[in-house]
């Protein structure tokens, strides 16, 4: 699996993007991705879809906005934003190509135009659809928490579309181009794929030119923050049932990795079921990308 990452993804003096570099390790000894850097990011690319009074502060290290995502800012966390940033688009020009890639990196869904929230500094699926405004993106977001952020720039972009199925609301409450499921309790599950197959019809319905799946695995049941609460084996089949959609529909599909809060170690594996998901559907296409 042809899969974005740079050491810079992940600085070790800050948690929350250090597993990145663990779940990078453990996926490359098993064997199953194929680790490729991107080049540097543009900046400029970012002019329009965050303030610039945001963008500016971010740059400089200028408080409060500079720490706003709630990670102190310093170089190399501004520097690890911006690789990410630079993999989500080299990953959508590999998907384009070749039906499907990894961002081994955070989607950022809670970053909103004027400031950064919830470890999420500059978000990079509206990115997409802004640098991209020729392309109909649909996220397909699966994490514990709604993507607020995102949902904020299908307001913006007419080309931006979300369905976003969560444990935990974070403040998603669906609009015009942007759909909410929560899922809780004893049934969370079932309740999980019968929004799957929602999502399903409603990308079929629309016809995206691209998918962007924010593959959390905080709703994972022992995670600490985790309301849905659903195995590794149900996150499986989640996985499965994107990845499906995406193929069976011929839209090509980005995927990354997003919010996860269990030790490193764990998180690695649970990502790494994720790829091995993508790769029992695109054996094929990734065999020869």
């Amino acid at each position: 699996m042809t899969t974005y990452f740079a050491p810079s993804y992940a600085p070790v003096e800050t948690e929350r993007f250090a597993r990145l570099g663990v779940a990078a390790e453990h996926m490359r000894r098993l064997d199953l991705v194929k680790l490729v850097a991107p080049p540097a990011l543009d900046t400029g690319l970012l002019s329009g879809l965050h303030s610039p009074t945001y963008l500016r502060d971010f740059a400089s290290g200028t408080e409060p906005l500079a720490s706003s995502l709630g990670i102190r800012w310093s170089i190399p966390v501004r520097d690890a934003c911006y690789a990410m940033l630079a993999g989500q688009l080299a990953a959508v020009d590999h998907a384009l190509r070749h039906r499907v890639c990894l961002n081994l990196a955070c989607g950022f869904h809670h970053a909103v135009a004027e400031r950064g929230s919830a470890y999420c500094a500059l978000n990079g699926l509206a990115l997409i659809a802004h640098v991209r405004p020729e392309l109909r993106v649909f996220v397909i977001d699966c994490d514990e928490h709604g993507g607020n952020g995102t949902e904020s720039f299908t307001q913006t972009l007419p080309n931006l579309y979300q369905a976003s199925i969560f444990g935990t609301r974070f403040g998603c409450l669906g609009g015009e181009r942007s759909w909410a499921y929560h899922v809780q309790g004893a049934q969370a599950f079932q309740q999980y794929m019968s929004a799957l197959d929602e999502v399903r019809a409603r990308v079929a319905a629309l016809k995206p030119d691209l998918i962007l799946y924010q593959a959390g695995v905080d709703c994972h049941q022992d995670d600490p923050k985790s309301r849905a609460r659903i195995s590794a084996a149900q996150m499986y089949e989640r996985d499965l049932h994107v990845f499906n959609t995406a193929m069976e529909l011929g839209i090509p599909l980005v995927f990354v990795v997003a919010g996860g809060y269990q030790a490193p170690e764990i998180l690695a594996e649970l990502n790494a079921s994720t790829v091995r998901a993508a790769l029992a559907v695109y054996a094929n296409a990734c065999s020869s990308a």
